[in-house]
């Protein structure tokens, strides 16, 4: 069963979005590795934008770094799925832009009690929402986050954990026409251990 935890967005801009073709697929899936005899989360990078609106979404580990993908998905058209990957244990980073206002939104997702009977829930945790974050697109260009405000006007800090996997998707949810993964990584050979996003490893 679907338990994601999604940015709720107005009809109209869902149309904008869908009217643009782009294209994001923001739920998480339980799905069993029957040669491992275990559960395992399943999501997918995915999305871009056009010069008017966006919307993207990433999976990071826990701790905030990159994570391998398990396949990367080409396709003939833009701004839908790039990536995809399964871990026990994921954090998604779901973004949407109008202009120079951006949603934000950090799910935490674990699996339920296992039971050798049935197939184990999705646990979610949201970390940090944020509402009508604004950022210059002269900001956006040198790599940075929107940055959101409290009712009353005091700046609502992003976790620093996640502040450069936010920055990571501010650039997918910017990304015109994008055919790529701006959090996802290519998985070297014989590599296991995720990689930190200020690695070398780590970058485009």
């Amino acid at each position: 069963m679907d338990r994601s935890v999604r940015l709720v967005l107005p009809k109209m801009m869902l149309r904008k979005l869908e009217g643009a073709g782009v294209y994001c697929q923001t739920w998480v899936t339980v799905e069993k590795q029957t040669r491992a005899n275990r559960w395992v989360l399943r999501g997918v990078e995915s999305g871009g934008s056009t010069k008017e609106v966006g919307r993207y979404i990433s999976f990071f580990a826990p701790d905030g770094k990159r994570l391998p993908w398990l396949q990367k998905m080409d396709r003939v058209g833009s701004n839908g799925v790039h990536a995809v990957l399964v871990d026990a244990e994921l954090v998604g980073v779901e973004m949407a832009r109008i202009g120079q206002t951006y949603e934000l939104l950090i799910v935490r997702y674990t699996l339920g009690a296992l039971s050798p009977a049935k197939k184990p829930s999705i646990e979610s945790t949201v970390v940090f929402r944020g509402i009508d974050g604004q950022l210059s697109e002269e900001l956006r260009k040198q790599g940075l986050a929107p940055e959101y405000f409290s009712r009353s006007g005091e700046v609502r800090p992003i976790p620093e954990a996640f502040c450069d996997a936010v920055k990571l998707v501010t650039a997918g949810v910017s990304c015109l026409n994008c055919r790529h993964s701006h959090g996802l990584i290519e998985r070297r050979v014989g590599e296991d251990e995720r990689v930190d996003l200020a690695s070398p490893e780590g970058s485009e």
